[in-house]
């Protein structure tokens, strides 16, 4: 998922710079005045797009160490479990003996 994410500021970016680049061809504004208009969206949008890159990773990770968190916790209790069922068979071993 982290391969899906690197791309993620250059697309939005793209998005962005087509938008601005087509509404401004469209709204008739001078080409000097269009491309500084579109490098202005371009950076700005980069940006955005990298502190969102950063946020999703950061729920991302979180979301990963609760999964492990979890399944840490499941272990424990098969293991538990399996401890018990354990001191059962020992118990049961010891009174057929004990016969």
């Amino acid at each position: 998922m982290k391969s899906d994410m690197k791309l993620l500021p250059i697309i939005i970016m793209l998005v962005a710079g087509g938008i601005t680049a087509i509404s401004t061809f469209l709204l008739g504004y001078e080409s000097k005045t269009a491309l500084w208009i579109l490098v202005a969206v371009l950076v700005i949008f980069y940006i955005l797009g990298l502190i969102f890159r950063k946020i999703l990773l950061k729920f991302e990770a979180e979301i990963a160490e609760k999964e492990a968190k979890l399944s840490e916790e499941e272990g424990k209790v098969v293991e538990k479990q399996n401890g018990n069922e354990n001191e059962e068979l020992q118990q049961t071993g010891m009174e057929e003996d004990a016969r």
